[in-house]
């Protein structure tokens, strides 16, 4: 796993940036790592659950498999690596990362051959200066990126369901071949699926076996 109190300033590698006792392995005790695993004692495939699966669209993808809940103080940790590029949450998130990741493999679902983040459209890219999702999940046998965002499209977060899924048409394409690879989706959030599976489903269109999609949160039902 990676040694993620090398990433920031020695000092900054003491208080658990949850409960803020001194911890002194990570930004994360071990109590409070364990604390934000929602899902850790559930099947690694989520979409094995009807009720999570009638939450998300996820009609491409073959597998979910999720850390948390979005909710405090995970949606905190999120929103400050997202926009203000928060250092210490990003430790936080990466060891919750590592984590999932290290149980996924040891459930040995399938052979992966590809692992890749959610790519976000040049222009995004350029205005904020960084993928949050590559930032995350640093640390993973990433590979090339294998997907583009083509489409610049409206923030989801602004639309409902419906409007979500019609933003993403065409959103995608691919800079290598997929065929008959299985590939594992990395994201940050996942509220309806939407963009999710509009990657998976260029994905599968062009011949990938396996789809599987990984995310650090999962939006409830009442949110």
């Amino acid at each position: 796993m990676i040694q993620l109190n090398r990433l920031l300033p020695k000092k900054w590698c003491q208080p658990c940036v949850c409960c803020e006792q001194s911890t002194t392995e990570t930004l994360l005790c071990s109590y409070c790592l364990h604390a934000c695993l929602d899902f850790m004692d559930k099947e690694i495939n989520l979409l094995n659950y009807p009720n999570i699966q009638r939450m998300v669209s996820l009609e491409d993808c073959d597998g979910l498999t999720v850390a948390s809940w979005y909710r405090t103080p995970i949606n905190t940790w999120l929103q400050g690596v997202k926009f203000n590029h928060s250092k210490a949450y990003q430790c936080a998130l990466n060891l919750l990362a590592q984590t999932l990741w290290q149980r996924f493999s040891e459930e040995d679902a399938f052979p992966v051959d590809l692992v890749c983040c959610m790519p976000l459209h040049r222009r995004r890219l350029i205005r904020r200066g960084y993928n949050q999702v590559e930032q995350i999940w640093q640390g993973l046998p990433l590979s090339q990126t294998i997907l583009k965002r083509a489409k610049h499209t409206k923030p989801q977060s602004e639309l409902t369901k419906a409007k979500r899924k019609r933003n993403l048409n065409n959103a995608f394409v691919l800079n290598q071949s997929v065929e008959g690879k299985n590939i594992v989706l990395l994201e940050d959030v996942i509220t309806t699926g939407a963009t999710m599976n509009a990657a998976a489903k260029v994905c599968k269109q062009n011949g990938a076996k396996m789809v599987w999609a990984m995310a650090i949160s999962l939006t409830p039902f009442d949110a």
